[in-house]
């Protein structure tokens, strides 16, 4: 199949024309969720046997990375495999290009690096799921002394950093009791694992991600907070940390996103060479009812979508690569949304 769909327009995409004669907006209400996290991984069985072994992920389906998701990562002539997991009703995907590896997670990242982006799994057992974690030798903390009971003012969860053999960072939360939030009191997941929260980016500045967001996206800003003090110092591994945290989209289902505006540190930018096969490269895939208005909130950005971001899936399915502020990667899949 080609990955470009002859009939369309290019540049001045806008959707199925049906769908454009409603006038569905996505920064009016249009349905756009977060159907999974993507992670580059450089070995597809070992990262694939941690998540299931570790956390208790179920293998959705295996195989071949779609030729037309390469053509658009601008991954020439590379071969990828892919394997699909579940954690309770959220789904991780790994991708692995087995000819065409990328560069290394950089070995001194911190959580206030713009490629920072993590994974936070709700755990109904904080003092067993550490125990698990540690337990994968492959698996290496960011926080200094094991989990952290955050203040009130930062929300009252106790919460873990760590990093996965590849050195994605990931998260675990624990909510105190009495406060456990309705979705989360009969979890799916296996074990003390429950499922993913939310994804949270590191950004350079709230005031524009959360602009942007919302015109493309339609996710709505929710609740913020300042987060400092040494108990954040110790769950990010950096001294006198501030950060201001804005949850993205808090009317969607998990996973929602964060945005993370930290004020110190080393906040070095996503650098302009990143390849989507560099381990760095985590991407969200964002189902939308349309890419037509997709494509027009980016076209007013002065940003419009281009041939080369556009293709078309396994299934037909039309699909577009979007950049967020920062250069934070979102793939946005055309796709009716009736649910999880």
């Amino acid at each position: 199949m080609n990955s470009f769909h002859p009939s369309w327009p290019g540049p001045q995409y806008a959707g199925r024309p049906e769908e454009d004669d409603q006038g569905s907006d996505v920064a009016t209400g249009a349905q756009a969720v977060i159907d999974r996290i993507t992670l580059i991984v450089s070995d597809l069985d070992r990262a694939q046997d941690d998540y299931v072994q570790t956390f208790g992920c179920s293998v959705e389906q295996r195989g071949d990375v779609d030729p037309a998701l390469i053509r658009v990562l601008c991954i020439r002539q590379a071969r990828g495999r892919r394997s699909l997991l579940r954690l309770g009703r959220e789904r991780i995907e790994l991708l692995e290009f087995t000819d065409a590896a990328g560069r290394p997670y950089p070995s001194d990242s911190t959580s206030t690096d713009l490629w920072f982006q993590h994974l936070a799994i709700i755990v109904s057992d904080m003092r067993h799921a550490y125990q698990q974690v540690m337990a994968n030798r492959r698996f290496r903390p960011i926080s200094r002394a094991g989990p952290v009971r955050l203040p009130d003012s930062s929300g009252g969860v106790t919460a873990f950093k760590f990093r996965d053999h590849d050195g994605h960072p990931l998260e675990l939360l624990a909510f105190p009791g009495g406060r456990v939030p309705e979705e989360w009191r009969n979890g799916n997941g296996a074990g003390c694992f429950l499922g993913v929260d939310h994804t949270a980016i590191a950004i350079s500045d709230t005031a524009r991600s959360a602009r942007f967001f919302g015109s493309v996206f339609g996710f709505s800003a929710g609740t913020r907070s300042e987060n400092r003090g040494p108990e954040q110092d110790a769950l990010d591994d950096v001294d006198d940390v501030q950060v201001s945290v804005t949850r993205l989209a808090p009317d969607r289902p998990a996973p929602r996103m964060e945005l993370l505006h930290y004020h110190v540190g080393t906040r070095r930018p996503i650098p302009r060479d990143t390849a989507s096969n560099d381990i760095t490269a985590t991407h969200s895939v964002v189902r939308v009812a349309s890419l037509g208005p997709i494509a027009a909130a980016l076209a007013r950005r002065g940003s419009p979508l281009t041939g080369d971001d556009l293709m078309i899936l396994s299934g037909g399915v039309p699909a577009a690569l979007v950049s967020g502020p920062d250069g934070h990667r979102f793939l946005a899949e055309e796709q009716l949304i009736t649910g999880q």
